[in-house]
């Protein structure tokens, strides 16, 4: 069954978005300078879409596996990732993994979970295929990062930030949900993880500043700024570095 990002040019989605793409990056060096050589092992990239991440980790993890639900976009990943000798390619979806329990030592959910409206049942699969103490990275669209809370502010809805509940985006194919940090945090608590780090990404994804500022000084103030702004969900995205609690 096609899914719609076999209908979507996903890539060309990324071209001209350099800053966000590095800022992601950024973001994952620094939670995998975290994890342990000796939890190097395997590594599930959940919603790998055409492998945009994969650089960042295929030499740091001996075996390295892609899902992805598009077709089209694994396709396009074997292509364009050739060169890694370590990567498996397997279709499935993020709340049904197709694979066995205790496989990995690392999991990554990036720019998935906000195509879920219940994205639990995720968590709880990627638990099950971690191994014990196991390291989820994940990423989720913030529904309370700066912009979000002073356009509610602005037309006088103050209670914004205190409903869990997610914000819907309507797009014309795929559609899109913002959540609450605090909904996410007590999903991965039931799902079995604790939390150990985390970081506001993108937190410049502004046309004023890609306008004004080099991308050098912008990816400078984002490297600077991730954690401290963490504290205060400030940014459209926030990544999280998780362990599997036994």
């Amino acid at each position: 069954m096609k899914t719609p990002y076999d209908l979507y040019d996903y890539p060309h989605y990324w071209e001209g978005r350099e800053y966000e793409d590095l800022a992601e990056k950024r973001a994952l060096k620094v939670f995998f300078s975290q994890i342990p050589p000796s939890k190097r092992n395997k590594i599930i990239d959940i919603g790998a879409g055409f492998g945009r991440h994969t650089p960042v980790y295929a030499s740091l993890f001996k075996d390295c596996v892609l899902l992805d639900p598009a077709e089209k976009l694994l396709d396009e990943a074997k292509s364009r990732l050739k060169k890694y000798p370590n990567l498996n390619f397997k279709l499935g979806k993020a709340g049904e993994l197709p694979l066995g329990n205790s496989q990995f030592e690392a999991a990554l959910i990036i720019r998935v979970i906000h195509h879920l409206s219940e994205p639990k049942k995720a968590f709880l699969e990627a638990q099950r295929a971690l191994k014990p103490q196991g390291y989820l990275i994940l990423e989720f669209a913030n529904k309370i990062h700066f912009r979000s809370k002073l356009k509610a502010w602005l037309r006088g809805d103050f209670s914004f930030g205190k409903n869990l509940e997610p914000s819907e985006l309507g797009d014309e194919k795929i559609h899109f949900l913002n959540h609450h940090p605090q909904k996410i945090e007590n999903d991965l608590k039931k799902a079995g993880f604790k939390i150990i780090d985390q970081l506001s990404v993108s937190n410049f994804r502004t046309l004023f500043f890609k306008k004004i500022l080099p991308l050098r000084i912008i990816l400078l103030l984002e490297a600077i700024s991730q954690r401290f702004l963490a504290k205060f969900y400030f940014g459209p995205s926030i990544f999280l570095l998780c362990q599997k609690v036994d």
